[in-house]
Formats: structure tokens, sequence, C-alpha cells
């Protein structure tokens, strides 16, 4: 389906909705980015997907009762107020093609930074403490996400923030004629995987899936490519493997936070929302002293040490935001930008994240000898920068 209605380009009330451009498809529908004529202000609309959720024989009864059902979660869905989640605005019913209106959010999905190589910790504490916030506000509220993985978390351009989307959908796309239970394999909580409705602590485990992806460049169990079923079966009876296992350098608490998460019986799982944030603010406090102890110190790479005694989780957001500035206004490969990259692995070093640092400094040797060759100044200088901090994490081990 390319549009809502062929050769409509407004939609709504009184046209008030000015449809832009197509963003994506889904099991529940199509997502458009639109104008709002009236308050002037882009959003997203989520069109229902009335054929695909109905069944191959919908009746009027049924698509009445999915309808119905649609409204209900929404309103529901709508209460959750979080800077970290996706508002809904407002929810249209008056035709054959309901829609959810929503937050635009001007970003890129968490899935677009994961599954590579692992993020820097403090980039991980910081949006898995605000995933977290959200889910806590949300549960508050009795709403349950159900589908939590890095697609539904989208991170802002403006301010590196994220915004989850699709809350108390998973519950809607449940009780539809697919008869089976809404979610993503690899994140899927095992009572999940038991087609069970699940509670909030199934969301903790899904969250836990995604910081095992963060910390360490996949998930807990299998890729993209694996068999739902192995999947499921996996997370019902397989034990992770410690994400220490599989690479070096990760904070004893934060493997403990993950593997608490990832815990079979969601009564062995944190209590709640609010004991994740928690703990990540505690490792946060942790790796703050553990960069101040290195600048202190003086680490084997010294390219400049922050001036600041301010944490270091605000500089690194700060140094991120830099980069992304300084690439929509120059072009990824310029001067500038190679320059402010470094800046930013430099600092991830000395906040205590020596493994990030030279993770960072590994991927833009990468880029810079695709933009410039391997023997350019610019690619050396960031894998020297690699190899420092690559001695740096040597020198901690010993």
């Amino acid at each position: 389906m390319t549009q809502p209605r062929e050769g409509r380009r407004f939609v709504g009330l009184g046209d008030r909705f000015e449809l832009v451009d197509h963003i994506g498809s889904g099991g529940f529908g199509d997502v458009w980015r639109a104008r709002d004529q009236v308050l002037s202000r882009e959003v997203a609309l989520k069109f229902l997907a009335l054929d695909r959720l109905a069944g191959s024989r919908p009746s009027s009864e049924r698509i009445s009762q999915i309808r119905d059902r649609f409204s209900r979660e929404s309103l529901i869905a709508a209460k959750v107020d979080s800077p970290y989640v996706a508002r809904i605005y407002d929810c249209y019913m008056v035709d054959d093609n309901p829609f959810l209106v929503m937050e635009y959010v001007d970003g890129e999905p968490l899935s677009a930074h994961v599954g590579v190589t692992p993020l820097p910790l403090a980039r991980t504490c910081r949006w898995t403490s605000q995933i977290a916030q959200g889910l806590a506000t949300a549960h508050d509220q009795n709403v349950v996400h159900r589908d939590i993985k890095p697609g539904n978390v989208l991170i802002r351009e403006a301010d590196s923030d994220v915004r989850i989307v699709d809350f108390g959908l998973s519950r809607f796309v449940d009780a539809t004629e697919t008869r089976s239970a809404a979610g993503t394999p690899l994140y899927m909580s095992p009572e999940r995987c038991r087609a069970e409705p699940g509670d909030e602590r199934s969301d903790l485990y899904s969250l836990g899936c995604v910081m095992y992806e963060m910390v360490t460049g996949w998930p807990p169990f299998g890729d993209a490519r694996a068999d739902p079923v192995a999947l499921a079966q996996a997370h019902q009876n397989k034990a992770p493997a410690p994400p220490q296992a599989q690479v070096s350098g990760v904070p004893p608490a934060l493997e403990r936070l993950i593997m608490a998460l990832l815990a079979k019986d969601p009564r062995q799982r944190p209590h709640n929302a609010r004991a994740v944030v928690h703990s990540i603010k505690e490792l946060e406090r942790d790796l703050d002293a553990s960069g101040a102890e290195r600048r202190a110190d003086g680490p084997a790479a010294n390219p400049g040490a922050p001036a600041s005694d301010s944490g270091f989780a605000d500089q690194l957001t700060s140094a991120e935001l830099t980069v992304r500035r300084l690439i929509r206004k120059h072009g990824p490969d310029h001067t500038l930008v190679v320059t402010a990259r470094m800046e930013l692995a430099d600092l991830t070093g000395h906040s205590g994240d020596v493994r990030g640092a030279a993770v960072l400094y590994d991927r833009l040797g990468r880029d810079c000898s695709s933009w410039f060759g391997p023997a350019h100044s610019r690619t050396l200088d960031a894998f020297e920068g690699m190899a420092r901090w690559v001695s740096a994490r040597s020198e901690e081990n010993r």
C-alpha cells in the first residue's frame, strides 16, 4: 500500500493532515510523516491495516471489534507522559482507514547503532537509563510495551535522547486474528515466547536483551536470520553467555544487571524499571570516578584530557552532538569531523571506557581508509589512536 487512499494527499477531518512521505510498514500498518495543518507541526500517522489484522475472512463484527480495541488501546497508551516516550496525540476512527496521530521523531532507530560492535559504555548507560525511565512511567500507568527492541527505540537527531515508540500496540495485535503473540523473537521474554500476556517484567527482560546487544554487539541468542522457534526455545531454556565472556571490558556491575534482567523467572528480575534506573546511575558514578582517577594518574594515551570536573556523561553527550552537527554542516569526511571524532574517542577513554575509545578509533580508522586511503595521515592517526588505547587497556588488565 503506497498511500492510505489512492490519489489522496490529505487525511483526517477537514483534510487536516497532509501526507509528506512514507516512513515504513509493519504487521500493524503503515506509518507516514505528515503535516498537521491546524497546529503547523510535523506528526507521524500510523494507519491500521484492517485487511491484515482481521484475517482472511473478516466479518463486519470482527472488524468492529478490532476498531473498538484499537481505540481503547490507543487511549490507554496516550496516558503515558514521558520525555522518553513518543507521545500519542489523537486517534482517528471516522472512516474505514483509522489511524493514530503521534509525535514525529526526527532521528534513527537504535538498531542503526547496534549489531556491529559494542557501544561505548557511557552511551549504553545513558540510553538504557532513558529507556528504563520511559518504561517506569508507562508501567506506573499499567501500560506494558511487550515489544521492546532496538527498532522501537528512536534516537533523536537534535539531542541524542531516546523516544520509545509503539507503546500498547503489541497488546492490541495480540487480540487480532494473527493468533500469535506479538513481539520480536530476538528480544522476547520466556513467558511471551509461551504466548503468555506477560507484565512489566517482560519489558525488563527485553530491555536486558537490548542492553546485551549494546554491550557485546549482538543479542544474547542468535541473529536476525535465526529460526523463531529455536530462538523461543533458547529464551525459555538456554542460559546466555555472560557479556564478559563475549567481549572484555564490561564492568562487573553492568554485567550483573544484564544477567539479572535476563533471568528466566520474572520474579528473579529487578523489581521494576526504576530499580534499573537506580543501578545505571550508580554505574555512571563509578565510571565518573574511574575517569577522574585516570585523569589524575595520567593515562598511557594523553591526547587532551577533559578540563572540566563535571560528569563525563554530559561531556560525552555534548561531544556526540558536536560530531552530528559538524557532519550535517560539512559532511562525514571533513577534517573538522575527523578531529571531533578523535576528541570524542579520547574523551570516552578518559571517562573510564578504554575499550570504547579503541572501538571508536577503529571505526574512524576504517572510515578514513575508505575515504582517503590506507596510507593517508588521517587514517594512520586514527589507527595510532586505537593502538594507544589498546595499550592502555592492556595496562589495565595486568
